[in-house]
């Protein structure tokens, strides 16, 4: 008699913990976001911008300045926030907060990198490998590659292809036309998985990609200048998308 009771021991037990992975993995996807957005260094439109944030039902965030409030980039970020939204054009940071950012990102907490923060942290060489690219400033030569100023122009029309139809991201998502401000020559690392894609004359292929950095999954997304791009439906849909996937839901 003890080996059927054993087994019925053992059934019970597999589908009680089973039971408890998918009740637990449900509490998680129920559970809201915790962000944190950055900003500094560049203008924006203050209540339009956090209005994104404010229609994202399953999303809390709270505010941050670079380069006052760096020192939050550290370990233990992660235990309070799924997400980092970086959208700022921070001038430079310490070395020894440059030191704690990295190792925050070893820890896995989940970045988003919006638009003008391409142009962040201009000295420091690993935020390029960070964020997957580089706003170029002034002519220099980058991994033997000679790059000049990256051009800039405003209120663009850019019609957006897709580039990866699988990703959770952009699945689902079709080709959509936004008004902003369009990046060119701009540089992007070896290996990004470009997700966005344009063909418009001023502006870079890449508009939109993903990338890890130590252990943290990382998403660019060019798009946002102003309130006219904040209100793209696509837009909205796409950077919540790219804040779900960076905390790993």
């Amino acid at each position: 008699m003890k080996r059927p009771l054993t087994l019925v021991f053992v059934i019970v037990m597999t589908a009680f913990a089973a039971g408890r992975a998918a009740a637990d993995s449900q509490q998680k996807q129920d559970k809201k976001l915790k962000v944190l957005v950055t900003t500094g260094g560049h203008a924006f439109e203050v209540g339009p911008f956090y209005a994104i944030f404010d229609a994202m039902p399953d999303v809390e965030y709270a505010r941050a300045e670079l380069p006052r409030d760096a020192g939050l980039l550290q370990p233990g970020l992660e235990e309070k926030y799924d997400v980092v939204v970086m959208y700022d054009m921070s001038p430079p940071i310490t070395p020894d907060q440059r030191k704690a950012f990295a190792e925050l990102l070893a820890k896995g907490i989940g970045l988003v990198s919006l638009h003008h923060n391409l142009g962040a942290h201009r000295d420091w060489e690993d935020y390029r490998k960070i964020i997957g690219g580089k706003f170029v400033f002034q002519d220099c030569e980058i991994d033997g590659n000679a790059y000049s100023k990256t051009p800039w122009s405003h209120d663009e029309d850019l019609a957006i292809q897709i580039a990866d139809s699988d990703h959770p991201i952009t699945k689902g998502v079709g080709p959509f036309s936004i008004h902003d401000e369009t990046y060119g020559k701009f540089y992007t690392t070896p290996g990004i998985h470009v997700l966005l894609k344009t063909d418009h004359p001023k502006n870079n292929p890449e508009v939109a990609w993903t990338t890890k950095y130590g252990n943290s999954p990382v998403f660019y997304l060019m798009l946002g200048h102003d309130s006219k791009a904040y209100a793209n439906p696509s837009f909205r849909e796409i950077l919540h998308r790219g804040i779900r996937w960076a905390a790993g839901r």
